[in-house]
């Protein structure tokens, strides 16, 4: 008699968790020593070529436009090519975009141009959709788990990048110092992408490890998930006509902008308000830490307990963090503050892909973000230099804070109110 499973086996151990290794470090370099890097190497440019914080800041909302606008390119390559490729292509822009803000940028235009339009093709080509598409093609069962451990590395890179680049540009006196020890990490992560299996059906695996044919594979079926899973895939059209999708997006511009907002004028607001530099560091390193802290226990209870009261939770928890952030003068309070709402930032960006995929179909996924992406990011780029020209404006933050703060607290509603999605049939077909 025919054995249940006549498919080739592969000899190799289940290969998802390398991948989750490999995404881990991949984004522990490049986002964490780059992204995250920028609000410790951006103060110092401004300060050293007395540039202005609203000028200056629009490269960084230029690359939030250019990284919207690339990930429907971003989800083509990675239908045609796979991440592995995609990965490593957005890495090599990103290694160039690095070595011209290095070695060309003087004026606050070039800076434009660079960041804006060079960095923030590499970041829509090296970010989220890859990791995401990935761990949603080799994981189900634990597929908020995973996403969350992925997402933590950019975190845990950030709180390492931080000190360590602020006391390389203080040893050598000069910006262009961090910069190249970022270049460095990324070197790295362009060896790390090689190592990368697109789809288990590569290597002649399943997701989770489980032979769908097996009893075990039956048995994971035939259980119930403890959280909503649409049973259906469905078109952009039918995702578009739910209330669900423009919820999602309120909640995704607040998070983001927010986040941004403190990692680009976080530093700039603290020194204002008279902490030192060294406290200003440890103070945007606890905002980052907390991020990374907050990733893995987001995604672990996204398995077990409906996202949309966790995510309100969460948005609830943020208010409280930011509010309390903009009105502290003390380190203590700061620390405290800033902390609680990284977790909650970090939190939230674990949870962000499961919530797309529960509720619309995991093959949907990445056909869903190329478009979903596009709209949100062009909101979430008047974060920095909107709050650049209301500090030239007003001579501090406190009306940055308090928008931030209204859109938090309408994201909490608007979490409590994301009840999933009923599905209806697309009649055209």
């Amino acid at each position: 008699m025919e054995a249940v499973t006549s498919a080739p086996v592969s000899p190799r151990k289940f290969y998802g968790w390398n991948n989750a290794a490999l995404i881990f470090f991949i984004q522990f370099a490049a986002s964490g020593f780059v992204f995250f890097a920028y609000s410790v190497i951006f103060p110092e440019m401004v300060s050293t070529m007395n540039w202005n914080r609203g000028d200056a800041s629009i490269a960084h909302s230029l690359g939030f436009v250019m990284l919207g606008l690339s990930y429907p390119v971003t989800a083509w390559l990675i239908g045609k090519r796979g991440v592995r490729f995609t990965f490593t292509l957005g890495l090599s822009v990103m290694l160039v975009g690095l070595l011209m803000v290095t070695f060309l940028v003087s004026e606050v235009w070039h800076w434009t141009m660079v960041w804006g339009l060079v960095m923030g093709v590499s970041f829509g080509l090296t970010g989220p959709i890859c990791g995401h598409t990935l761990i949603i093609n080799w994981f189900n069962i634990r597929r908020a788990t995973v996403l969350g451990i992925i997402v933590t590395g950019s975190a845990v890179g950030g709180f390492v990048a931080q000190p360590l680049i602020a006391r390389v540009m203080a040893h050598f006196g000069s910006w262009q110092s961090g910069w190249m020890t970022s270049m460095i990490a990324l070197v790295g992560a362009l060896v790390i992408a090689q190592f990368l299996i697109n789809k288990p059906e590569d290597i002649a695996q399943h997701p989770d490890g489980i032979d769908p044919r097996s009893q075990q594979g039956l048995d994971s079926r035939n259980a119930k998930p403890r959280t909503y899973r649409s049973a259906q895939d469905w078109t952009l059209r039918q995702v578009f006509k739910t209330r669900s999708i423009f919820l999602m997006m309120l909640i995704a511009v607040t998070y983001l902008a927010v986040g941004t907002f403190l990692l680009t004028h976080g530093a700039l607001h603290l020194s204002d308000i008279g902490i030192s530099s060294l406290d200003t560091a440890t103070l945007v390193g606890i905002f980052i830490f907390g991020s990374g802290a907050g990733r893995i226990p987001a995604g672990m209870l996204g398995d077990r307990i409906e996202l949309r009261w966790l995510i309100a939770a969460i948005m609830g928890m943020m208010l409280i963090g930011f509010v309390t952030f903009g009105a502290s003068t003390s380190f203590p309070m700061l620390a405290i503050s800033g902390f609680i709402t990284g977790c909650c930032y970090g939190g939230k960006f674990a949870l962000a892909p499961a919530m797309i995929s529960n509720y619309f179909g995991e093959k949907s996924f990445p056909m869903i973000n190329s478009v979903y992406a596009p709209l949100l990011l062009p909101f979430v780029a008047m974060a920095p230099a909107g709050a650049g020209y209301l500090f030239e404006a007003y001579g501090n933050y406190d009306l940055a804070f308090l928008i931030g703060s209204v859109l938090i607290g309408l994201s909490t509603l608007a979490a409590a109110a994301l009840k999933p999605p009923v599905f209806k049939p697309d009649p055209a077909g």
